[in-house]
Protein backbone atom coordinates (compact mmCIF):
# COMPACT_ATOMS: atom_id res chain seq x y z
CA UNK A 1 0.00 0.00 0.00
CA UNK A 2 1.46 3.35 -1.02
CA UNK A 3 1.25 6.55 0.99
CA UNK A 4 -1.35 7.86 -1.42
CA UNK A 5 -3.71 4.86 -1.11
CA UNK A 6 -3.18 4.57 2.64
CA UNK A 7 -4.53 8.08 3.11
CA UNK A 8 -7.60 7.31 0.99
CA UNK A 9 -8.61 4.28 2.98
CA UNK A 10 -8.72 6.37 6.13
CA UNK A 11 -10.95 8.95 4.46
CA UNK A 12 -13.53 6.38 3.39
CA UNK A 13 -14.30 5.05 6.84
CA UNK A 14 -17.96 4.73 7.73
CA UNK A 15 -17.76 7.41 10.43
CA UNK A 16 -16.91 10.16 7.92
CA UNK A 17 -19.60 9.34 5.35
CA UNK A 18 -22.28 11.95 5.12
CA UNK A 19 -25.81 10.68 5.58
CA UNK A 20 -28.22 11.65 2.84
CA UNK A 21 -30.97 13.88 4.15
CA UNK A 22 -34.59 13.19 3.36
CA UNK A 23 -37.05 16.05 3.55
CA UNK A 24 -40.83 16.00 3.88
CA UNK A 25 -43.01 17.30 1.07
CA UNK A 26 -44.23 20.07 3.39
CA UNK A 27 -40.66 21.27 4.03
CA UNK A 28 -39.78 21.08 0.36
CA UNK A 29 -42.95 23.06 -0.53
CA UNK A 30 -41.99 25.70 2.03
CA UNK A 31 -38.51 26.01 0.49
CA UNK A 32 -39.95 26.18 -3.04
CA UNK A 33 -42.46 28.88 -2.06
CA UNK A 34 -39.68 30.94 -0.46
CA UNK A 35 -37.43 30.42 -3.50
CA UNK A 36 -40.11 31.69 -5.89
CA UNK A 37 -40.32 34.95 -3.97
CA UNK A 38 -36.65 35.37 -3.01
CA UNK A 39 -34.54 33.26 -5.36
CA UNK A 40 -32.89 29.86 -5.30
CA UNK A 41 -29.67 30.87 -3.57
CA UNK A 42 -31.48 32.77 -0.79
CA UNK A 43 -33.75 29.78 -0.16
CA UNK A 44 -30.83 27.38 -0.08
CA UNK A 45 -28.98 29.54 2.44
CA UNK A 46 -32.00 30.18 4.67
CA UNK A 47 -33.06 26.52 4.86
CA UNK A 48 -29.51 25.08 4.78
CA UNK A 49 -29.98 22.92 1.68
CA UNK A 50 -28.06 22.80 -1.59
CA UNK A 51 -29.03 24.98 -4.54
CA UNK A 52 -29.39 21.92 -6.84
CA UNK A 53 -31.91 20.50 -4.35
CA UNK A 54 -33.95 23.70 -4.48
CA UNK A 55 -33.79 23.69 -8.28
CA UNK A 56 -34.93 20.05 -8.47
CA UNK A 57 -37.74 20.65 -5.97
CA UNK A 58 -38.95 23.62 -8.02
CA UNK A 59 -39.18 21.33 -11.04
CA UNK A 60 -40.96 18.68 -8.97
CA UNK A 61 -43.54 21.23 -7.79
CA UNK A 62 -44.03 22.57 -11.31
CA UNK A 63 -42.62 26.08 -10.82
CA UNK A 64 -42.41 27.83 -14.17
CA UNK A 65 -41.27 31.22 -15.41
CA UNK A 66 -44.93 32.35 -15.22
CA UNK A 67 -45.03 31.37 -11.53
CA UNK A 68 -41.93 33.41 -10.83
CA UNK A 69 -43.24 36.42 -12.78
CA UNK A 70 -46.54 36.29 -10.87
CA UNK A 71 -44.64 36.26 -7.56
CA UNK A 72 -42.43 39.22 -8.50
CA UNK A 73 -45.50 41.23 -9.60
CA UNK A 74 -47.21 40.53 -6.26
CA UNK A 75 -49.88 38.33 -7.82
CA UNK A 76 -51.12 35.12 -6.27
CA UNK A 77 -49.41 31.94 -7.38
CA UNK A 78 -50.25 28.36 -6.59
CA UNK A 79 -47.74 25.71 -5.52
CA UNK A 80 -49.29 22.21 -5.36
CA UNK A 81 -49.39 20.43 -2.00
CA UNK A 82 -47.50 17.43 -3.35
CA UNK A 83 -44.74 17.22 -5.97
CA UNK A 84 -45.65 15.80 -9.37
CA UNK A 85 -42.29 14.17 -10.19
CA UNK A 86 -43.03 14.24 -13.92
CA UNK A 87 -41.33 17.46 -14.89
CA UNK A 88 -39.93 18.11 -18.34
CA UNK A 89 -36.96 15.97 -19.35
CA UNK A 90 -33.57 17.55 -18.87
CA UNK A 91 -32.61 17.32 -22.52
CA UNK A 92 -31.61 13.69 -22.71
CA UNK A 93 -33.66 11.87 -25.33
CA UNK A 94 -34.77 8.29 -24.98
CA UNK A 95 -34.45 6.50 -28.30
CA UNK A 96 -36.11 3.16 -28.94
CA UNK A 97 -34.01 0.02 -29.16
CA UNK A 98 -34.96 -0.45 -32.81
CA UNK A 99 -33.89 3.09 -33.70
CA UNK A 100 -30.57 2.73 -31.87
CA UNK A 101 -29.91 -0.61 -33.59
CA UNK A 102 -30.78 0.81 -37.01
CA UNK A 103 -28.40 3.74 -36.46
CA UNK A 104 -25.63 1.40 -35.28
CA UNK A 105 -25.98 -0.87 -38.32
CA UNK A 106 -26.18 2.07 -40.71
CA UNK A 107 -22.96 3.44 -39.23
CA UNK A 108 -21.18 0.20 -40.15
CA UNK A 109 -21.64 1.14 -43.80
CA UNK A 110 -21.51 4.94 -43.68
CA UNK A 111 -19.24 5.72 -40.73
CA UNK A 112 -19.94 7.37 -37.40
CA UNK A 113 -19.82 11.04 -38.44
CA UNK A 114 -22.05 10.71 -41.52
CA UNK A 115 -24.52 8.60 -39.55
CA UNK A 116 -24.67 11.10 -36.70
CA UNK A 117 -25.44 13.92 -39.13
CA UNK A 118 -28.00 11.90 -41.10
CA UNK A 119 -29.96 10.76 -38.01
CA UNK A 120 -29.50 13.96 -35.98
CA UNK A 121 -27.71 12.37 -33.03
CA UNK A 122 -24.28 12.87 -31.54
CA UNK A 123 -21.26 10.92 -32.77
CA UNK A 124 -20.55 9.57 -29.23
CA UNK A 125 -24.12 8.20 -29.14
CA UNK A 126 -23.54 6.38 -32.43
CA UNK A 127 -20.29 4.94 -31.06
CA UNK A 128 -22.01 3.80 -27.86
CA UNK A 129 -24.85 2.19 -29.81
CA UNK A 130 -22.36 0.38 -32.05
CA UNK A 131 -20.79 -1.08 -28.92
CA UNK A 132 -24.22 -1.89 -27.43
CA UNK A 133 -25.36 -3.83 -30.51
CA UNK A 134 -21.99 -5.38 -31.34
CA UNK A 135 -21.48 -3.54 -34.62
CA UNK A 136 -17.86 -3.94 -35.71
CA UNK A 137 -15.73 -4.46 -38.81
CA UNK A 138 -16.88 -8.07 -39.12
CA UNK A 139 -20.50 -6.93 -39.18
CA UNK A 140 -19.59 -4.42 -41.90
CA UNK A 141 -18.31 -7.31 -44.03
CA UNK A 142 -21.52 -9.26 -43.35
CA UNK A 143 -23.71 -6.30 -44.29
CA UNK A 144 -21.76 -5.73 -47.49
CA UNK A 145 -22.18 -9.41 -48.38
CA UNK A 146 -25.92 -9.17 -47.68
CA UNK A 147 -26.20 -6.06 -49.87
CA UNK A 148 -24.34 -7.87 -52.65
CA UNK A 149 -26.86 -10.74 -52.49
CA UNK A 150 -29.67 -8.19 -52.82
CA UNK A 151 -27.97 -6.74 -55.88
CA UNK A 152 -27.00 -3.45 -54.27
CA UNK A 153 -23.69 -1.97 -55.31
CA UNK A 154 -21.24 -0.02 -53.18
CA UNK A 155 -20.81 0.30 -49.46
CA UNK A 156 -22.97 3.37 -48.90
CA UNK A 157 -26.68 3.89 -48.73
CA UNK A 158 -28.54 2.76 -51.86
CA UNK A 159 -29.00 5.35 -54.58
CA UNK A 160 -32.42 6.46 -55.81
CA UNK A 161 -31.90 4.36 -58.91
CA UNK A 162 -31.19 1.23 -56.83
CA UNK A 163 -34.21 1.88 -54.61
CA UNK A 164 -36.44 2.30 -57.68
CA UNK A 165 -35.09 -0.94 -59.16
CA UNK A 166 -35.86 -2.81 -55.93
CA UNK A 167 -39.37 -1.28 -55.79
CA UNK A 168 -40.03 -2.48 -59.32
CA UNK A 169 -38.84 -5.99 -58.46
CA UNK A 170 -41.07 -6.07 -55.38
CA UNK A 171 -44.01 -4.72 -57.36
CA UNK A 172 -43.57 -7.43 -60.02
CA UNK A 173 -43.35 -10.10 -57.32
CA UNK A 174 -46.54 -8.81 -55.65
CA UNK A 175 -48.37 -8.70 -58.99
CA UNK A 176 -47.33 -12.28 -59.65
CA UNK A 177 -48.62 -13.32 -56.22
CA UNK A 178 -51.92 -11.56 -56.88
CA UNK A 179 -52.39 -13.39 -60.18
CA UNK A 180 -51.57 -16.72 -58.54
CA UNK A 181 -54.09 -16.07 -55.77
CA UNK A 182 -56.80 -15.08 -58.29
CA UNK A 183 -56.32 -18.31 -60.24
CA UNK A 184 -57.08 -20.46 -57.20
Amino acid sequence: MTKRTAGRSKLKSSSTRRKRNTYSDAFRRKVVTFSVKNGIVAAAQKFDVSTPSVTNWRKDFGVTRATKEAATQGKKFNIPQNPTKNHAPSGRKNYSDSFREEVAKFSALEGVEKTAIRFGVSAPSVTNWRREFGVNRQMRAELLEERKKLGLEGAGAPSRKEIQRIRNQVKRALDLLDTLLEEE
